[in-house]
């Protein structure tokens, strides 16, 4: 994300200076001081830190590829922050285009012990879910990335010209990649030469982006053909504009950073066709998970060494699964890397476990982490997602109980429990800790669209319909807008109720985003409820013909024909929902849609959800 500007100067940042260690001297004259050691937990893809927010405790996400401090328009309410006005011809943009941005004033910032009065955040854009802090901390002084061990280290380096600032790589082969120059005076990105099957590209380094892309203007110059048959469409991807963008995973014959040759990997290009390109390429954190990295300003070098694993392949596994990639010399002995000592250390490293599929090691350091820690809340919760990953759903809801009694109105902990509730067959318990999370959910948060779903798996798709209005006034210049006016449109089908706001609503939803299955699902339930079976059933045909195996819509297309008169071809089209999604019959039957000749009493529990079937939502999971 950048910035664009007429009139404005960059805002300013108040410097952090909140650590003081012994310097570390490579050289005679090179001074190594430590300005900030920030504590990293993954939170998926996302490295965060623990912060205070006028004395409350929250999470921010480091984002090196963000301007300036950033947070949604979401967080800022949620927070409480008032917003005002930058001055005119203030805009930012990134993937999926720009938008004018507002000014919020943190009064009271707390962050590593230390206190910064009136921090500044730059507010708008598509809602990411949360705060960043950005470019204007992470690329002023060296900033060192170490995500697989949780840490995020910032220093200032005097007199080391011609040291290597990679203090950690004896007996490693370390990478030595050239920093290239902003965009303009104050661009504090951190920009670095990356060879693509040989061709030079501009890259920024970008610690907000899960994963690393290329964009499609620079594919020319990578020495890259999208018509090539190996060539994945893949998913649409959006930034802080209100577009999505369309992306295809490509196989490359090398990738070159500093030295380090990665052969035969496949990477993401997401079409930029509509954006500012002042980079050609990112390296997200599936690139920074793999690498211990250090950028030196003053002498303009980004040192890196190899952790081991998948690098861009590892975002594209859930398409087409872990690609083989090679490197095309030694690395060197293996880091040596002494045992985490701290809870923050252990919970780093655990989370980074987690997000690299390592579910044991991540139980075990987060046991560590609770041992060390037993009052931390976020520890808890990590751990229970850790279990859950690793099958031991019971120790999970464990872990979550005693979370919230340390924190008993956290609404995203609450949601937790009520999933792993319903997906125990325990409705009570779902209901009332849903019931819990509503009432905790700041209004117009994309959180509550979890909580849309878990009323509509109860059978209570009216009560998720009074949660999901306040968050489209909130994000009706945001990529997820089609979404949400889906989820909205697909609820009311459920519910029957107010079909023609329905139908406008997925009507808008579809111009805007395309006829994708799932809003076509969405706007064949709404036909059939409306009794209008011939356009419930071209939708449904429509859907099918883009995703053949959309039980939903093999669902709703039988029960259409079958009302249109065409029962054997109705009975035909449910026989195969039922043998793709054996429990979809029961879940359906919840809101009164029932094939030829079914009894609500033969289907009795028809709200709760089979585990076979838990994954059968094709409208209300787009967020």
């Amino acid at each position: 994300m950048k910035a664009l500007f007429r009139s404005c100067a960059l805002l300013s940042m108040a410097a952090i200076a909140l650590l003081s260690e012994p310097a570390l001297a490579d050289a005679d004259k090179c001074k190594f001081d430590m300005m900030a050691k920030l504590p990293v937990v993954m939170e998926g893809e996302r490295a965060s830190v623990a912060v205070k927010f006028n004395g409350k405790d929250s999470r921010v996400w480091l984002d090196s590829g963000a301007f300036f401090n950033f947070m949604p328009k979401a967080k800022a309410m949620e927070l409480g922050l008032s917003t005002g006005p930058l001055p005119a011809g203030f805009f930012v943009s990134g993937i999926g285009g720009s938008f004018t941005p507002e000014l919020a004033r943190v009064r009271d910032f707390g962050i590593l012990g230390a206190t910064l009065h009136n921090m500044e955040f730059v507010v708008g854009g598509s809602d990411s879910g949360n705060g960043f802090l950005g470019a204007n901390l992470l690329g002023i002084w060296d900033t060192e990335f170490d995500l697989a061990k949780g840490a995020v280290n910032l220093f200032k380096e005097a007199g080391c010209s011609k040291v290597s600032m990679a203090y950690w790589g004896a007996g490693m082969s370390v990478g030595e990649a050239r920093l290239l120059g902003g965009a303009f005076p104050n661009d504090h990105h951190i920009y670095v030469e990356v060879f693509v099957n040989g061709h030079p590209l501009r890259a920024m380094l970008d610690s907000g982006a899960p994963t690393s892309v290329i964009g499609r203007h620079a594919v020319g110059q990578a020495g890259i053909d999208l018509t090539a048959p190996q060539v994945v469409a893949s998913v649409n991807m959006s930034g802080v504009g209100s577009h999505e963008r369309k992306s295809w995973i490509v196989r490359t014959k090398s990738i070159s950073i500093g030295g380090e040759n990665i052969a035969n990997s496949p990477i993401r290009v997401v079409d930029d066709a509509a954006d500012d390109k002042d980079y050609d390429m990112l390296l997200g954190v599936d690139f920074l998970m793999a690498h211990h990295v250090l950028i030196s300003q003053p002498q303009h070098k980004m040192f890196l060494t190899y952790n081991g694993g998948p690098i861009f392949s590892a975002s594209t596994d859930r398409e087409i699964g872990r690609h083989s990639t090679t490197l095309g010399k030694d690395l060197g002995a293996s880091e040596t890397v002494a045992e985490p000592k701290t809870a923050d250390e252990f919970a780093g490293r655990g989370s980074a476990r987690l997000i690299k599929g390592d579910a044991v090691g991540a139980i075990a350091d987060f046991t560590d982490a609770i041992k060390l820690a037993p009052e931390n809340a976020n520890f808890l919760a990590h751990r229970a997602q850790a279990y859950m990953r690793n099958g031991q759903r019971d120790l999970a809801t464990k872990d979550v109980g005693a979370a919230l009694a340390i924190t008993p109105n956290d609404h995203r902990l609450l949601t937790t429990r009520a999933q792993i509730a319903l997906a125990k067959g325990d409705r009570a318990q779902a209901l009332a800790d849903t019931e819990a999370a509503a009432a905790n959910t700041p209004k117009g948060s994309l959180d509550a669209m979890s909580l849309v779903l878990l009323y509509e798996r109860l059978g209570m798709p009216d009560r998720g319909l009074a949660l999901i209005d306040p968050v489209i006034e909130l994000h009706r210049g945001d990529s997820k807008y089609p979404a949400l006016l889906n989820a909205r449109s697909w609820n009311r089908g459920l519910a029957n109720a107010d079909l023609d706001s329905a139908l406008k609503d997925i009507n808008t939803a579809l111009k805007k985003a395309g006829p994708n299955a799932g809003m076509l699902d969405t706007r064949a339930l709404i036909q059939f409820r409306r009794k209008d079976y011939v356009s419930a059933i071209a939708d449904e045909s429509a859907a099918l013909d883009k995703q053949p195996d959309l039980a939903a819509a093999l669902f709703t297309r039988g029960l259409a024909r079958a009302a249109n008169g065409d029962v054997v071809g109705g009975n035909a089209d449910i026989d195969s929902a039922r043998k793709s999604r054996p429990g979809i019959e029961r879940r359906y039957a919840a809101y009164g849609l029932l094939a030829p000749g079914a009894k609500p009493a033969m289907l009795s529990g028809a709200s709760s959800v089979e585990p076979d079937d838990a994954e059968d939502q094709d409208n209300g999971d787009l967020l």
